[in-house]
């Protein structure tokens, strides 16, 4: 009986389960993306975010990790390779926010930088990490109400602390300490972990 609800290929023997990535692509590139999408959609990440670009960089990153291999070993699975893109996407939306909550951190916050150009220990400059980055910023905007929104927004412009501080009317430890509450705020509603912000 076909089950058209099902589009995956059903596999005909155990050899069929692992299979060269260019043939999980293949067999499994639409519902690698759709999957992709609905983690994206799960941070509230609909805009700039492309399925197909998070796709493409795992499946380069993949490819480049086979090649310096020994081939030798055994083909991944569409779940692994699946597996792999649910951990990018989550990796960059956690890391957007481990850079923010240094930034927090951060006394000194007197060189003005771009957000977009801000470095992340562990991220490459791949369009699809820019796009999630950028992505996350605006999602942060929106959550917050009127009175965190601009803090934050005074943040992401790189501003230094006593800068925030004098254009809101705080002290500037108090401006941190209220965009470090936001961020928070934000990385619940995210439904993202606690403590994997800090």
């Amino acid at each position: 009986m076909n089950d058209a609800a099902n589009p995956s290929p059903a596999p005909q023997d155990n050899a069929s389960d692992a299979l060269s990535l260019q043939g999980v692509w293949q067999s499994f590139g639409d519902q690698l993306r759709r999957r992709a999408r609905t983690r994206l959609r799960q941070y509230g990440l609909t805009g700039q975010a492309e399925s197909m670009d998070i796709c493409n960089d795992v499946m380069a990153d993949l490819i480049r990790s086979q090649n310096s291999k020994p081939s030798d070993g055994p083909s991944l699975t569409h779940e692994e390779v699946l597996s792999y893109i649910m951990r990018a996407i989550d990796n960059q939306v956690i890391d957007t926010f481990r850079m923010l909550a240094r930034q927090c951190r951060d006394f000194r916050r007197n060189e003005t930088v771009p957000p977009e150009d801000m470095a992340i220990a562990s991220a490459a400059t791949t369009p699809s990490q820019i796009a999630i980055r950028r992505e996350v910023f605006d999602r942060i905007r929106e959550v917050l109400d009127d009175a965190d929104a601009p803090a934050v927004d005074l943040m992401l412009e790189n501003r230094d602390w006593s800068e925030i501080g004098q254009s809101l009317g705080i002290k500037p430890d108090t401006a941190r300490m209220r965009i470090r509450r936001a961020l928070d705020k934000v990385r619940r509603e995210m439904g993202l972990p606690d403590g994997d912000a800090s």
